[in-house]
């Protein structure tokens, strides 16, 4: 690994420091209601089916402003003018959050959910932009391990929103869990504020010189940007790419899975372990300690040996272990089967961004991360409403077969993930 990346330039490790700290606080501010979701549901009085309608609203709101947020990110610029297009999203939607903490706010239903979709709406565009920004001051070859780097920094978003709201609830009692809302913009601001001044194209004049005489190659943001009026018809060519049409569909499949191990964790703990609001949002994370060494080893390996082949065997991984959560009947099983779990599911996302990178049209890698995104927030949506009928069809919360049904779901999900990977082709970007 040392050898693999010697010589890359600070300005790498710079850009990669910050679009990792933004994709915590991206991480934390969507995942925060799923940890809270015992909490929300008993505050709120909602049902099984009344709560997993409630998160895909929510959740679909990711999905929104996707595509049209990377194509006029594309359509503004790469490099350094993509850094800047990121500061205002980031600051917007953590705004946002925070305003949604102040329960004269948010004390109504209707308008604490009013509030999160204008997080989600923020947050999903800002994802494609973010992930672009990362590939764009990396050189192509290093682009698995950059974007694997990268989203580590979600499993540490999740992770926080466990260990954050157990502390809030803990501390400050049930009534008080909007405090959680107030942490990402706190973080934010100074962040960047950096950003903006730090991201010049002198810097990335001056690192894509240095890509190339180290003998690699300079991404394409250089390469122009998407004229005004042409971002449709750069969105039809890019989704015609059977590699990035078929990767999408395997990322929502994925999401499927993974956004209902996060609605099914923090229930099943709460409703048939036994544990306490608080415990249960803290345990309901223990996959992410996992997550994040998957996130420096699939991506990398996906370098090596081709994004489709890693993708292929992080989804037989999956669906093993979300399935294997039927035989865990026990709290040390239940943490074995997440950290069994974890080692594949946040891996596989900087690896889906990566092929559709690898396929991009020029001066589209945006528009083609746009389409991973929305496939996969559309995945986020539909699965708080699947689970949420699965388990009020297994008996409503305190039911075990309703969870069952959840677990061999998932498994199955996972399974057609790896069936669309085998209608892909190798790309010829990929570094073998």
């Amino acid at each position: 690994m040392k050898k693999f990346l010697k010589g890359t330039h600070k300005y790498s490790w710079v850009s990669l420091l910050v679009c990792w700290m933004i994709w915590v606080l991206n991480a934390y501010d969507r995942e925060i209601i799923l940890r809270l979701g015992p909490t929300i549901s008993k505050h709120f009085e909602l049902s099984a089916d009344q709560w997993g309608t409630l998160v895909t609203f929510v959740m679909l709101a990711l999905a929104v402003l996707d595509i049209p947020g990377s194509i006029w990110s594309d359509r503004y610029g790469a490099g350094a003018k993509r850094a800047k297009f990121q500061v205002p999203l980031v600051l917007g939607y953590t705004a946002i959050s925070f305003l949604s903490g102040f329960k004269f706010l948010s004390a109504k239903l209707v308008a604490f959910v009013a509030l999160r979709i204008g997080v989600n709406l923020g947050a999903g565009w800002g994802e494609p932009v973010g992930v672009s920004n990362t590939a764009e001051w990396w050189p192509v070859e290093r682009r698995g391990f950059a974007l694997g780097v990268h989203h580590t920094g979600y499993p540490v978003g999740a992770l926080l929103s466990g260990v954050i709201a157990s502390f809030v609830l803990m501390t400050f009692g049930e009534d008080n869990w909007r405090y959680v809302f107030f942490v990402a913009f706190i973080v934010a601001v100074p962040l960047m504020i950096f950003w903006a001044r730090y991201s010049t194209q002198a810097k990335v004049d001056t690192l894509y010189k240095d890509i190339a005489a180290k003998g690699l190659t300079p991404p394409n943001a250089n390469e122009g940007h998407t004229a005004k009026g042409q971002g449709l018809a750069m969105f039809k060519k890019t989704i015609k790419n059977r590699n990035i049409a078929m990767t999408a569909s395997n990322t929502l499949l994925t999401q499927v899975v993974y956004m209902g191990v996060n609605i099914v964790l923090p229930a099943y703990l709460y409703n048939i372990s036994g544990l306490s609001l608080a415990a249960s949002a803290g345990m309901s994370v223990v996959f992410t300690l996992t997550g994040i060494l998957g996130q420096l080893l699939w991506p990398t390996l996906s370098d090596s040996i081709g994004r489709r082949t890693t993708l292929v065997i992080c989804g037989i991984w999956m669906a093993a272990s979300v399935g294997g959560f039927y035989f865990a009947s026990t709290m040390t099983l239940i943490i074995i089967m997440q950290l069994l779990f974890g080692l594949v599911a946040n891996a596989v996302w900087p690896i889906y961004y990566a092929a559709a990178s690898d396929s991009a049209p020029p001066a589209a890698t945006s528009t083609a991360n746009g389409i991973i995104t929305t496939a996969m927030f559309i995945g986020g949506g539909i699965s708080p409403v699947l689970m949420g009928w699965l388990i009020s069809l297994g008996g409503g919360w305190k039911s075990p077969e309703g969870y069952v049904y959840t677990f061999f779901t998932m498994a199955g999900c996972a399974l057609l993930g790896v069936a669309c990977q085998l209608f892909t082709r190798h790309s010829a970007r990929t570094t073998v």
